[in-house]
């Protein structure tokens, strides 16, 4: 990924924002824009993407927005519903690429039909070349939010607040999803290079599965005393595993430590909470917005963007996570955040 410039693209990114109301003004033409995406109603990080598109709209009153996803995912019903948002022929598409292999033929084929591609949530990750030939990615870099969560810990560790990793588990619930692996990959790095083992786990979706595996894995591996879930909705699951067991799962300077992602809900309060060592936001309000105002701008003036736009990761923890959840009730509102504050 090329992340030449950020604050450039970023003041750009702000400056057009501004003027998006007068340009749809004076445009004649309408658009559609479709999102196909792997995060469905039952994530809450789908609210974050809603809201900014719907505040795209508003700028932009001659695009039309549309955000297609299933609840049910799986890397082949996410190519099935990206096929068929293309057979619709829209002006734009944005799109999370989850597998680089799966998604290369309809995305080439799209491109090559004409229809502009943006990336979201996650890049092809090859290099330049190789790469789908997608406009350009908007988006954290899911290597450093794993890495950075880490070093953040061992900071931690230094101060005598939380336990030196001995052994690290990253539990994953998409064994496919090359976003998810790179969390974990960046976390690897840095726990291995602290002198501790590390191991990737696939725990699933599904809660009573998900527990179940995790509680095998520390029950075979009793060293284990770091937890990294890769998604914010499976930290719960992680945590209460580990107090059954009688495992001091809360952060301390004894027992298991607990890390997730994402700037939801549950992934807040279970800072606030003190279950939680740390979380990390990746700016998903931008991904919603950014990548509709890169589409436009793309079909009205001919635009294309000259570099990435990375939007993450920020470290979420003790320190600014009430800020955080101010941002956030005043983004999903107090009933949808309680809701999804399954602590």
């Amino acid at each position: 990924m090329n992340f030449n410039k950020p604050l450039l693209v970023s003041a750009l990114l702000a400056a057009t924002a501004l003027g998006g109301a007068v340009h749809a003004q004076d445009s004649e033409k309408q658009y559609r824009f479709v999102m196909v995406s792997h995060i469905g109603s039952n994530d809450p990080n789908m609210g974050w993407l809603t809201t900014s598109m719907a505040e795209f709209e508003k700028r932009y009153p001659n695009v039309k927005t549309e955000d297609i996803s299933t609840n049910n995912y799986s890397v082949q019903e996410h190519v099935r519903l990206l096929e068929q948002a293309i057979s619709t022929q829209p002006d734009g598409i944005a799109v999370p690429i989850v597998s680089s292999d799966a998604f290369e033929g309809p995305l080439r084929k799209a491109i090559e039909a004409g229809i502009p591609v943006v990336a979201f949530n996650i890049p092809d990750g090859r290099p330049d070349g190789e790469r789908i030939p997608y406009l350009t990615y908007v988006g954290g870099d899911e290597y450093l939010t794993g890495k950075k969560l880490g070093e953040y810990a061992l900071q931690k560790v230094e101060a005598g607040e939380i336990p030196k990793p001995a052994h690290v588990v990253c539990a994953s619930h998409d064994s496919a999803h090359q976003g998810l692996k790179a969390r974990c990959a960046g976390m690897k790095e840095v726990m291995e290079a602290a002198g501790a083992k590390f191991d990737e786990l696939f725990i699933g979706a599904e809660p009573a599965t998900a527990r179940n595996t995790l509680q095998s894995f520390l029950q075979a591996n009793p060293d284990t005393n770091y937890i990294f879930t890769v998604a914010g909705w499976s930290s719960p699951w992680a945590w209460g595993v580990a107090n059954e067991m009688n495992l001091d799962p809360d952060v301390d300077d004894k027992g298991v430590t607990v890390l997730t992602v994402d700037e939801g809900p549950v992934s807040i309060e279970g800072v606030r909470a003190g279950h939680i060592l740390a979380t990390n936001s990746q700016g998903f309000w931008l991904q919603g917005y950014a990548p509709m105002e890169w589409l436009y701008w793309n079909k009205e003036f001919g635009y294309a963007p000259r570099s990435d736009i990375l939007t993450g990761p920020v470290v979420i923890n003790k320190d600014n996570a009430d800020k955080w959840a101010e941002l956030v009730r005043g983004v999903f509102g107090d009933k949808a955040y309680d809701e999804q504050n399954t602590w």
